[in-house]
């Protein structure tokens, strides 16, 4: 019996060490299993600053563009007038001129005309945009120029009218201004060439430059005083466009309205030369009555005469008619004084509201085509150097121009 219960009881005894090393076996593979489970667990890496887990791409310069301001060229009103509704050809037997423009300066409208478009020579006419490209390029007006014979000889050659200036003679800017209008100087006219390009040849390029801007593809310069060359041309509508520049300079216009004008002392007039203005004594004793009652509607302000042999008689006038500015070019006309009758007739049968006669439309169609011979007469082209004159206007000391 005894052997039976020790063989009972080691059977007993290996169950339990069995059931021990099983319960050791299963806590082994629980804290095993749980380190396994917290390996796998997800973990953040660090990453170093300015690195990225993503695929890299070129680094992109988030920092705001500065703007750069865009210079947008300032749009000018047209220049070019536009043409009126009551539009009328000018129709003038009387008239001598060949060409012809009224132009209301305030609207930028032509009222009436005659083959403004054809080319004409302007003589001293072209001392206007000699004056407005002055103006716009002169610094001090208390700059002086010195006056060469090389300046002043070739002027006395060319017959050219002159304000008075003297080789050695210094001229303030202001003063070469009056002087290339009022007396129609071109030795005014040479001396602000000078002083402002260094030369007459590079202010010329100024002035068609500025006949560029002003939009005038009929007009071209070759010298700033309007001396005859065959290359040197514009048409009325141009110069009316050009006048009406000159009205927009403050400058400008007190030179064009100016009667009179005192230079600096000179080596020849310790008192400065006097200036005056040609266009002014030539409607002196004269008046525009537009209405026919004897009295003057319309006041001269200012403008400016040419003459050569080969533009004749030229007029760029400015008159005030009921509180408005109006420009009239006439070219070619047979005298000095017929020159101010022409424009005369133009502002009595044409300003608005004139007492003229209308005209009527087989008469602007006879108007606006005359007879082949007398257009080509008119045509700046057809005019030859043996057609030229050497006689000189009894009214003036020199040649305009």
């Amino acid at each position: 019996m005894k052997n039976t219960n020790r063989k009972g009881g080691a059977a007993i005894v290996a169950v339990l060490v069995m059931i021990i090393i099983l319960a050791v076996s299963c806590a082994l593979m629980v804290v095993t299993g749980r380190k396994s489970i917290k390996a796998n667990e997800s973990v953040t890496a660090r990453i170093p600053e300015g690195y990225s887990m993503e695929e890299t791409t070129p680094e992109e310069d988030t920092t705001a563009e500065e703007e750069v301001p865009v210079e947008v060229p300032e749009i000018k009103p047209s220049m070019i007038p536009a043409i009126s509704s009551d539009y009328q050809v000018i129709n003038l037997k009387d008239a001598t001129f060949s060409t012809a423009v009224l132009m209301d300066a305030d609207s930028n409208e032509l009222i009436a005309g005659l083959k403004y478009d054809k080319k004409i020579y302007p003589a001293s006419l072209t001392k206007l945009m000699t004056l407005l490209v002055a103006v716009e390029n002169i610094d001090d007006m208390n700059a002086k120029y010195k006056f060469t014979d090389k300046d002043i000889d070739p002027l006395i050659d060319e017959n050219a009218s002159r304000a008075g200036y003297v080789a050695g003679d210094e001229a303030t800017m202001e003063d070469l201004l009056y002087a290339a209008i009022l007396p129609s100087g071109a030795d005014g006219t040479l001396g602000l060439a000078n002083a402002i390009a260094g030369s007459e040849k590079d202010f010329v390029k100024l002035m068609n430059d500025k006949a560029a801007e002003l939009g005038l593809t009929d007009t071209n310069f070759v010298n700033a005083s309007g001396l005859h060359d065959k290359q040197h041309y514009t048409t009325a509508q141009d110069m009316a466009v050009i006048t009406r520049a000159c009205l927009q300079n403050d400058v400008c216009r007190k030179v064009m309205f100016a009667e009179k004008w005192t230079t600096k002392p000179t080596q020849e007039f310790e008192d400065g030369i006097e200036l005056d203005s040609i266009l002014h004594s030539r409607f002196g004793g004269y008046f525009i009555d537009a209405d026919q009652d004897g009295a003057e509607d319309a006041e001269l302000e200012g403008g400016k005469t040419g003459f050569t042999d080969e533009s004749m008689f030229c007029l760029s006038t400015v008159v005030k008619y009921n509180g408005k500015e109006y420009i009239c070019i006439t070219t070619k006309s047979d005298g000095d004084l017929i020159a101010t009758e022409d424009a005369i007739m133009v502002y009595e049968n044409y300003l608005p509201g004139a007492v003229g006669t209308p005209v009527t439309a087989d008469e602007s169609s006879e108007a606006e085509n005359s007879d082949e011979s007398q257009a080509d007469d008119n045509n700046v082209i057809t005019i030859t150097d043996d057609t030229a004159s050497s006689s000189k206007p009894a009214a003036d000391e020199n040649y305009e121009a």
